[in-house]
């Protein structure tokens, strides 16, 4: 034997015997090359938005004194409400409309003013019911022309009488919608003697609403 060790000897690369197997291990490092130089492609938008973001964010040079004035007004501003925005200012000769209310009231007459539908003329070509929906608009009607203590004195004492009526006395009512002027609510609270506006509104309105009816068929009546 020679005394001199011999290497070991280097098993050769199964790709250098078959060549299937370097096509594969080019193909493995040429889609390694595709993959590194696509994700480089990606890579290079995102990093050129972060910088134009960036540049975006930081404020130029001449922006500045705004910026400086709008954070001196935020701290002169600090620990007060904010104040509420004006409202334009009507021109001038314009008067505002006075504010109507909604109210659902229950339309009731006394037994004796239904009595009296029997008397007025035509009365025979409409069945009362149609008639008593005939004033009832009309009286719908009269009562949102009302508008302050002038207007309602003319049905203050009808109403007066109705609203101390016991249902006894009273006819089957029917539920309506009906407006009036706030003023002029007030103002019949005042005339029914409640200043205080403890009583239910759609009674007090409701009541009023039966005296002008009942002013109109008495007019009717009497033509």
């Amino acid at each position: 034997m020679s005394r001199f060790r011999l290497p070991a000897r280097v098993a050769p690369s199964p790709a250098a015997e078959e060549p299937g197997l370097q096509n594969s291990a080019a193909r493995l490092r040429s889609s390694r090359e595709v993959q590194s130089r696509i994700l480089a492609e990606r890579r290079a938008p995102e990093a050129e938005l972060s910088a134009e973001s960036l540049e975006a964010q930081l404020p130029d040079q001449p922006s500045m004194p705004k910026r400086e004035a709008r954070l001196a007004g935020k701290r002169e501003g600090e620990g007060g409400p904010p104040s509420p925005a004006l409202p334009p200012e009507a021109p001038s000769g314009v008067v505002s409309k006075p504010r109507k209310e909604k109210l659902v009231v229950l339309f009731r007459l006394p037994l004796a003013t239904e009595r009296r539908l029997e008397l007025i003329p035509g009365a025979g070509e409409v069945t009362p019911a149609y008639m008593l929906r005939a004033f009832a608009k009309e009286a719908r009607a009269e009562l949102r022309r009302l508008l302050a203590e002038e207007d309602i004195n003319a049905h203050a004492d009808e109403a007066r009488r109705i609203f101390a009526m016991s249902a006894t006395n009273m006819a089957v009512g029917e539920a309506m919608t009906v407006y009036a002027q706030g003023s002029a609510i007030r103002a019949m609270h005042a005339a029914l003697g409640d200043p205080w506006q403890i009583e239910p509104r759609a009674a007090i309105v409701g009541a009023f609403l039966a005296a002008i009816a009942s002013r109109l068929i008495e007019a009717r009546r009497i033509r």
